[in-house]
């Protein structure tokens, strides 16, 4: 429906174009010259051109989703308008050979001209409303992106300051004092680290994949107090490849707490929790061992993360299921 709509919208201002041309050409006392088949032929021309520069939109958004709209737009209405002219002059050429038509330069200058006007008319005037209309849903988009990040920051200061978090923590520092001090030193300094990241990187709109995975360790290192050998971290991402991207802060946190939170693991069956680098997305993985008794996610926590990567990065995460458990988190490169 709504491509016959566009068609006859289409048709309606050939017929409008070709009346004023013909009205243009005719002198006074003459009479008309219209020929009521050209403006069909004029608007399947101009749904060539609409369909064209649409394509080729698409496509070149596919390719490079950060370009702006100035550049989305020049590189779409200037790409489709040589291969429109290019092509439609060509085939006019093709016609006027095969038909044994003189062919003069001049009139091939003319119908290349016609083409660029039609072009100009109806796929420079559709793109550039298309690139209004992204502008407006971007800006939209920002909007929604700072009231969820205004709900993510208290929902920060909330685990910052989760009673059941420190508890557990001040427990474990508490039995190492006594049994360890040099353990229970390097136990603090692994919870201060965690906490003045938090504190720091917490309330960033982007931070550093190197940040992000040092934070990562120091997670684990609690966690290899609380639960001895039952939960490894493997990051197979080379040093120099850390520092070039960022990422939405606090993101290994909620996964390294989801497979904790929803995965059996034990000393002698320790969950593994890989974490790698896949065509500018970070891939975090480990298998899948449901709990036996544990409490259903509700899932906040990921389509939370979801969103506010949709509104930085324009796509947001995978959560893939089988024998694995995996997530993918969209990066972007460092400037």
């Amino acid at each position: 429906m709504k491509q016959l709509k566009t068609f006859l919208l289409l048709l309606a201002f050939s017929y409008g174009l070709m009346l004023y041309l013909a009205l243009l050409q005719t002198a006074p006392g003459q009479p008309l010259q219209f020929h009521a088949d050209a403006p069909v032929w004029l608007s399947l021309q101009a749904v060539l051109s609409l369909w064209l520069s649409r394509k080729l939109d698409a496509v070149l958004w596919a390719k490079d989703a950060t370009a702006s709209l100035l550049q989305r737009y020049s590189q779409s209405f200037g790409l489709s308008l040589l291969i429109f002219v290019g092509l439609m002059t060509g085939l006019q050429l093709l016609i006027d050979i095969t038909i044994g038509q003189a062919l003069l330069l001049q009139q091939y200058l003319r119908v290349s001209l016609m083409y660029l006007l039609v072009h100009s008319l109806i796929a420079g005037a559709d793109l550039l409303w298309q690139a209004l209309k992204r502008q407006q849903q971007q800006q939209l988009e920002l909007m929604q992106a700072q009231q969820h990040n205004q709900q993510y920051k208290l929902q920060l200061l909330q685990q910052q300051l989760d009673p059941h978090f420190l508890f557990n923590n001040l427990n474990v520092l508490s039995v190492l004092i006594h049994k360890s001090p040099d353990q229970a030193e390097q136990f603090l300094d692994h919870f201060a680290d965690i906490y003045r990241y938090q504190l720091q990187q917490g309330s960033k709109t982007m931070v550093s994949l190197a940040d992000e995975l040092t934070f990562a360790q120091h997670y684990m290192a609690l966690l290899a107090q609380r639960f001895p050998a039952s939960f490894q971290l493997q990051i197979t991402i080379e040093p120099q490849q850390q520092t070039n991207y960022q990422l939405v802060p606090c993101c290994l946190q909620l996964l390294l707490e989801n497979a904790v939170k929803h995965n059996s693991a034990s000393a002698e069956q320790p969950l593994v929790i890989q974490i790698e680098l896949q065509h500018n997305q970070l891939i975090v993985r480990h298998p899948l061992r449901p709990k036996t008794f544990a409490q259903p996610g509700t899932g906040i926590g990921l389509t939370n993360l979801s969103e506010r990567c949709l509104a930085l990065f324009g796509k947001p995460i995978a959560v893939l299921q089988n024998d694995e458990f995996i997530v993918k988190v969209p990066l972007q490169h460092s400037v």
